[in-house]
């Protein structure tokens, strides 16, 4: 009975989310914020079920086993220079904020290091997708804008590995943190050293040409390589991250993206219900203005970045400030880092709920603020040479002027 009533408001769910989605594609808004609108709807009428949370999970491994499969170690190595200078920018302005915001709202270190990531991780499905939309992909930020995505995607799942393992070692000191970092290091060079040394075995053992055969294969890959990450203390969506990396090798790349992607965007969308689902409307006087506040925050160190970044490439002042708008738009990992341990609700801001309200704000002003990027830039920039204009027509006057 149960499980008849879980999915019976499993098809609720769906159906709320075709024409919520439906919606939000007419007036091209993004669907994380409109899926977790839609959570935040349906705790009103019925609980999260176990089905729910367990697809919600799926999510979370099918999203970072997609994200893995987008990199290729070769091109990350071949790269690693721009990436990293450009990722290390991004980081100093943006990592601390989120650390120092979290000191002053009262909260733990764990909770702190959560916040950090949480205001300094962009998502990579907003602006990827609002870079193929708006036709922006030949332009001279563009490269650049990818080299923060792919800094950020990295370190983000590498600090959730360790984030989650200090939590499941139950202690924070310079033993636990060397032994995480240790089985952490570990496990990623043991992915990253088979997708490097055994590329010709792999493609050899998942060429296969019955479709449902194939796409069991891949599914126990991803499967089992989250399991293992999850025995070992890890987080289940680092072991599916690192199976997406090893598997981003073969010649079967573009296969394995299109057999996963459908159980990857249905179960990514329920995840996010689910996340809108756990947001206490309870908090919810307290936690808007803080939001806003946050929002605002690293809106700004976002763009100072991006226009920084910019300065360093010698990109135009205009190309530089649409780099940095093109980082406002927070989602999935925010998400997840939110979701990674449980929360202590007594806070004044929850951090489940205050990152719920955050990246609603962020996703849906970050995409509309990266649509009129260049009317923002132009204000901007126009604003700027107003205000200098005067002391350049002054300083033309030549020494006569002090006669």
């Amino acid at each position: 009975m149960i499980v008849n009533e879980s999915v019976l408001v499993l098809g609720i769910s769906l159906l709320a989310l075709f024409f919520a989605g439906f919606l939000a594609t007419k007036i091209n808004q993004s669907l994380t914020a409109i899926f977790i609108i839609v959570g935040m709807i349906l705790q009103n009428f019925f609980p999260v079920t176990i089905i729910t949370e367990f697809i919600a999970t799926l999510g979370i491994i099918f999203m970072l086993f997609m994200f893995g499969l987008e990199f290729s170690v070769g091109s990350l190595v071949n790269n690693q220079k721009k990436i990293f200078y450009t990722g290390i920018y991004d980081f100093i302005l943006n990592f601390p904020l989120g650390l120092l915001i979290g000191w002053l709202l009262g909260y733990d270190l764990i909770q702190s290091l959560l916040l950090a990531g949480i205001v300094y991780v962009t998502s990579s499905v907003i602006v990827a997708k609002s870079i193929i939309d708006l036709k922006r992909s030949a332009n001279p930020e563009t490269e650049y804008i990818l080299n923060i995505l792919i800094f950020e995607d990295m370190f983000i799942a590498t600090f959730l590995a360790f984030i989650v393992g200090i939590v499941n070692y139950g202690k924070i000191d310079a033993k636990s943190i060397f032994f995480v970092m240790l089985k952490t290091s570990a496990f990623f060079m043991f992915f990253i050293i088979l997708a490097r040394t055994s590329k010709k075995y792999i493609d050899k053992i998942i060429d296969i040409d019955h479709t449902e055969l194939f796409v069991i294969l891949i599914l126990s890959v991803i499967v089992l390589s989250a399991g293992a990450a999850a025995k070992i203390g890890l987080s289940e969506a680092i072991g599916a991250f690192l199976a997406g990396l090893l598997l981003s090798e073969t010649k079967q790349r573009h296969r394995i993206s299109e057999a996963i992607k459908p159980f990857q965007q249905f179960s990514t969308a329920i995840f996010f219900v689910a996340f809108g689902m756990s947001i206490d409307y309870k908090h919810f006087g307290n936690l808007i203005p803080m939001a806003i506040f946050i929002f605002i925050l690293s809106s700004f160190s976002k763009v100072f970045g991006g226009y920084l970044i910019g300065k360093k490439y010698a990109l135009s002042k205009k190309a530089g400030l649409r780099l940095g708008f093109s980082l406002i738009p927070r989602g999935e990992f925010s998400i997840i880092l939110a979701g990674a341990i449980a929360m202590n609700h007594n806070l004044p801001y929850p951090l489940q709920c205050l990152t719920g309200f955050y990246v609603l704000f962020s996703a849906i002003l970050g995409s509309i603020i990266m649509k009129e990027s260049d009317w923002f830039t132009k204000w901007l920039i126009e604003r700027r040479e107003k205000e200098i204009k005067p002391i350049d027509d002054s300083s033309t006057m030549g020494p006569h002027k002090y006669l």
